[in-house]
């Protein structure tokens, strides 16, 4: 019997594959594909799918659940093909387009034109699909007629109308814009709700209440002044009111009204015209963790005892206020677990000290001090205990004295470092700094430093992270203790005087090296006996470009190492001679996630010989400036799908320009030009739907330019076009763009 039941159940389970597999096709459900090529039809693409399972990820605006295969996901932004310049707002929204997607969580149609909805066909009958969460409606041209429609989708947890700029405004009067937005508040499953830049005065906020689930409210640049009114909105934990004109808050007074402050958390109010009264005003806000108020009017000196009440705040930004001390007692410490502290642009006229500034807060681990000036650059130094325990400190733009890296050994406890453009001059001090042994992260660019390197910066064995581009430091870089910082990850030393050797050698011991970028130096050759190494390190990201200094890179091939790297994503080796090499197509097949490879005045010589396996991740390649020759492969385009920028210019290619660019469905730039092309324009580019840039000048090209080739030259955002050979057919339009 047991044997007899087993076997109907193996039935039973292979009859339901099978059935399964009948639905699911190649991958994605029959019926959901099938909406999906109709939606295609609907809006304009930028991209062609490739291959029929819409689960896979050339459908890139597609999500669908791993185990079911259903549609879960759509996002349509990412499939509308977006002109500025052509985008007309005429699209009505058309609910059956999207019932087949019985699964459907996320529906985003931002950006796609919307100017309401079909008759019958309006956002209402969304409700049919249980199981819809998120709808992103954001840059849209919307009114609040919509709204009446939204407010039936009962499922809706989050709903985001940024950048509608009719849903308040327009000839409607208040009363009944004031109506539709009160039925908003029928969403009672609504967590999130974003209507930023809708143009929203102080009374559509007065009927904006009643969500019985908001957690979160967005109300980020609109048309909101003097006192904010705020509504009864229960379980509120996120408020953003930035970039509006708002003076005060009144949270429970006179009207009524009344907004359980307890439960706030996160409170952004920057960008307003809040003065120090800010404080009392907020005394309620018991629960804060974060706090925003920078880009305001707060000024002077402010007394730390007002802070008291927020005994939960992690995080608060008074950037670009002009605030010069924060009093305290030692009997009063408050914000014990304040951790970041953001107070740039405090301090613009020299008149405020660290210790006044600082002090106060011994708890906060990330401190920033940007684009301040402390002009007592002795004092400074002697004030540095106060952030005795900040681990990530970041001054970048505020000017500092080079006795300043002396003086910092004592912060032991940091981990981050960066003073970018911080004015640091002169050559690096071999104490102070170099004690910084937990340091994980350190960044001196941009400054007017130079001289050796100190041997000191070995002692920094923690270090992951380390920007020293854009100085004057002088020597071979295989001499110095970069080679030996074994735990680093990013290395950037780009645009200093170093001499970097050939091979590279002196890094193959990086085993954790991520990135690289050593550019605008002089390369120096090495024998031959040191070309051939096995480096330990695999990069995603290598520029060893020389735009600046294009003479001081000259290598007899391309370095050894790059042989062995299979994980490269980005690669510029513009600007060095590779002693007439021909195109590296093996770096290109052996990294087959590349998406950009720069190789512009590299010396390359001879035809464009290509990889043999489709690389559907290059997105650009930019090979100016050489001297490639012969045809341009016919199979470059399959190669390379999904191209978006292509420079060929200024080698010796002839030819015909290749049809097939014009079925690249993502190629957006082309520039051909300075070349020995020959032939007539394609009639295919012209089909093209996304070719932003045409570049076909100085060629050999001539023949007939036909109307609908006219037409879209005239139609690009640039053409370079400078043929004198090219002529048009009759019934072609004399356009300016076409014939220059």
């Amino acid at each position: 019997m047991g044997s007899l039941w087993l076997s109907v159940v193996v039935v039973i389970m292979i009859s339901v594959l099978v059935l399964e597999e009948a639905k699911w096709g190649d991958g994605c459900w029959d019926e959901e594909r099938t909406a999906l090529f109709h939606l295609k039809t609907v809006f304009r693409f930028s991209r062609t799918q490739v291959g029929s399972d819409c689960c896979d990820w050339n459908w890139g605006w597609v999500q669908c659940d791993v185990a079911t295969r259903r549609v879960i996901g759509l996002s349509l932004y990412l499939a509308l093909y977006y002109n500025p310049s052509a985008q007309q707002f005429t699209h009505l929204f058309n609910a059956s387009l999207f019932l087949p997607f019985q699964d459907l969580r996320i529906l985003d149609l931002s950006y796609v034109g919307l100017v309401g909805y079909a008759e019958n066909e309006g956002f209402e009958k969304l409700s049919k699909l249980r199981h819809l969460q998120v709808l992103n409606l954001t840059g849209n041209h919307l009114n609040h007629g919509v709204l009446p429609s939204l407010s039936q989708v009962s499922t809706l947890r989050s709903l985001n109308l940024a950048g509608n700029t009719l849903l308040f405004t327009g000839p409607s009067p208040t009363d009944v814009i004031s109506t539709d937005v009160k039925l908003l508040s029928r969403l009672t499953s609504l967590e999130s709700l974003d209507l930023s830049g809708t143009y929203m005065t102080n009374n559509h906020l007065l009927y904006l209440g009643g969500f019985s689930s908001l957690s979160t409210l967005i109300l980020k640049g609109n048309y909101l002044q003097g006192t904010l009114h705020l509504q009864d909105i229960d379980n509120l934990r996120k408020l953003d009111s930035s970039e509006n004109g708002i003076e005060s808050l009144q949270s429970s007074h006179g009207s009524g009204i009344q907004l359980k402050l307890v439960d706030l958390e996160e409170l952004d109010l920057s960008f307003n015209r809040f003065g120090n009264n800010i404080w009392a005003e907020l005394g309620g806000f018991l629960n804060l963790k974060s706090l925003n108020i920078s880009w305001n009017q707060i000024f002077g000196s402010i007394d730390l005892k007002e802070f008291c009440g927020w005994s939960n705040l992690e995080s608060l930004d008074l950037s670009r206020n002009e605030v010069n001390q924060f009093v305290t007692s030692k009997d009063n410490r408050c914000l014990k677990k304040l951790r970041f502290l953001y107070l740039d642009t405090v301090s613009t006229r020299g008149s405020t000290s660290l210790a006044s500034l600082l002090e106060p807060f011994p708890s906060v681990k990330t401190l920033f001090l940007r684009y301040n000036y402390f002009s007592n650059e002795t004092v400074i130094n002697q004030q540095l205990h106060v952030l005795r325990n900040v681990e990530n400190l970041i001054m970048d733009y505020t000017p500092l004295p080079i006795n300043f890296l002396e003086s910092i050994g004592i912060l032991t406890s940091l981990r981050t470092l960066s003073l970018y453009d911080c004015g640091l001059t002169g050559t690096l001090p071999a104490q102070g700094w170099c004690h910084l042994k937990s340091l994980e992260e350190l960044s001196l660019k941009r400054n007017a430093l130079g001289g050796a390197i100190p041997s000191c910066l070995g002692n920094l064995t923690s270090l992951r992270y380390l920007d020293i581009s854009e100085n004057s430091f002088t020597g071979n870089v295989a001499s110095t203790p970069l080679t030996n910082l074994s735990m680093l990850q990013l290395l950037s030393f780009s645009y200093n005087q170093f001499q970097v050797p050939s091979s590279f050698k002196s890094f193959a011991n990086l085993s954790n090296l991520k990135v690289l970028l050593a550019g605008g130096n002089k390369v120096v050759a090495e024998a031959a006996t040191s070309q051939t190494w096995s480096p330990k390190f695999q990069l995603k990201l290598l520029d060893m470009s020389n735009y600046l200094y294009g003479e001081n890179c000259e290598m007899d091939e391309h370095p050894n190492f790059l042989h062995y790297q299979h994980d490269l994503r980005y690669i510029d080796l513009s600007g060095c001679s590779y002693g007439g090499t021909g195109f590296p197509h093996w770096l290109v097949q052996n990294n087959t996630r590349l998406e950009d490879l720069h190789m512009i005045n590299s010396s390359i010589v001879g035809p464009l010989f290509l990889p043999s396996h489709p690389n559907p991740n290059l997105k650009a390649l930019d090979i100016r400036s050489n001297r490639l020759q012969h045809e341009i492969p016919r199979n470059f385009c399959s190669l390379f799908p999904n191209l978006e920028s292509l420079y060929i210019s200024s080698n010796v290619f002839n030819g015909n320009i290749p049809v097939c660019l014009g079925g690249m469905r993502s190629l957006t730039y082309l520039d051909m030009s300075f070349n020995n092309l020959y032939g007539g324009i394609p009639e295919e580019l012209a089909m093209s739907s996304s070719l932003l840039l045409l570049g076909l000048d100085y060629n050999k090209l001539n023949g007939r330019i036909s109307p609908t080739v006219c037409y879209f030259l005239n139609s690009l955002g640039a053409v370079m076009l400078r043929e004198r050979f090219l002529i048009f057919q009759p019934s072609a339009p004399q356009i300016s763009n076409c014939w220059m």
